[in-house]
């Protein structure tokens, strides 16, 4: 069962569901009117609470998909999710921080999750930083605390220092200095192109899930995460747009969005926290402590035996390690 209490008084939905949204309730209900075994019920019915959740708003001309989770008056916490992920993500993370008292607001990136995709494919940095700053401008919230994996790093960083008097403090899991390489940046777009939206993608929508898995496992992770986990982020697949990925994957391999990187953190005054796994093979663990040197006031965790993926392979220490870092912010 989720623990976490949903917040009283907020604001009510300003726009329909999305399709995809509706689409997959309707197949997760009725499975669960089926016969099903004893593991698939179970996630199943954890899916149906997760998606009870679900609010959707208009950002700068698209429908998001959001969660709002935990007391109203708590400081509210954003968490902005990684590249082809999804904000269920956080599922295991969510409830321990909204326990504590937080305001816990998780939402799907456009084109991500459970959004809609952008007509205009402004799948950039300063476009997801500017629907963020939009976000937080219609919950009517106050300076926030921002978490973000990988991507979604990206733009926390971006937000946090276009708009600072926005932010409390910043945590970005699984993130480093990026060099730019002019080969690099023509080729791993493309890559990534290929291995998402051609192979993994078709692979999943044939139900064959365990063939991203063992990707994921092989090259991504150092912990194998619960099976009912790694079907619910391999649902992101599905979901995600596939000009999204071929946008934005070509965005971050762009010189000028890698080199304001190290000038937006050299610029950041708020309490910033990296978060590293040490066998993280995208996010270098070596680069993601260059990038913290540039920090004003800034901490760098490194976890051991953990890889790119940390939201499901140890999302109970990703609560501590939050829970432990906003409490000295809120000291």
């Amino acid at each position: 069962m989720l623990s976490g209490t949903i917040a009283v008084g907020v604001p009510p939905q300003t726009s329909l569901p999305t399709a995809k949204y509706t689409s997959y309730r309707a197949e997760v209900e009725t499975k669960l009117a089926g016969r099903l075994s004893h593991g698939d019920r179970h996630r199943f019915e954890h899916e149906l609470e997760l998606l009870r959740r679900a609010q959707f708003i208009e950002l700068n001309g698209v429908v998001h998909h959001y969660q709002d989770v935990g007391p109203r008056n708590g400081e509210p916490l954003i968490l902005v999710h990684g590249w082809d992920c999804s904000a269920l993500w956080w599922h295991r993370i969510i409830d321990p921080l909204a326990d504590a008292g937080y305001r816990v607001i998780s939402y799907d990136l456009k084109g991500h999750g459970f959004s809609d995709s952008d007509p205009a494919c402004d799948y950039t940095i300063a476009g997801f930083s500017k629907d963020l700053q939009t976000l937080g401008n219609a919950l009517g919230l106050g300076p926030q605390h921002v978490a973000s994996f990988s991507l979604g790093a990206f733009v926390a960083l971006h937000y946090g220092a276009t708009v600072p008097d926005r932010v409390r403090s910043l945590t970005f899991l699984n993130f480093s200095l990026m060099p730019y390489y002019p080969f690099a940046s023509k080729f791993v777009p493309k890559l990534l192109d290929f291995v998402f939206n051609r192979l993994l993608r078709p692979i999943e929508r044939l139900g064959l899930w365990w063939l991203p898995f063992i990707y994921a496992r092989l090259v991504l992770a150092k912990n194998t995460p619960p099976v009912n986990d790694v079907k619910l982020g391999t649902l992101s697949l599905r979901c995600c747009d596939p000009e999204a990925i071929r946008v934005s994957s070509r965005e971050i391999a762009r010189r000028e969005v890698l080199d304001a990187v190290g000038e937006q953190m050299r610029g950041l005054q708020q309490p910033t926290l990296l978060v590293a796994g040490a066998g993280d093979p995208v996010m270098r663990p070596a680069s993601g402590r260059k990038l913290m040197a540039l920090a004003q006031n800034g901490t760098y965790l490194e976890v051991p035996k953990c890889g790119h993926l940390i939201l499901f392979e140890l999302p109970e220490q990703v609560g501590q390690i939050l829970r432990l870092f906003l409490r000295g912010v809120r000291g």
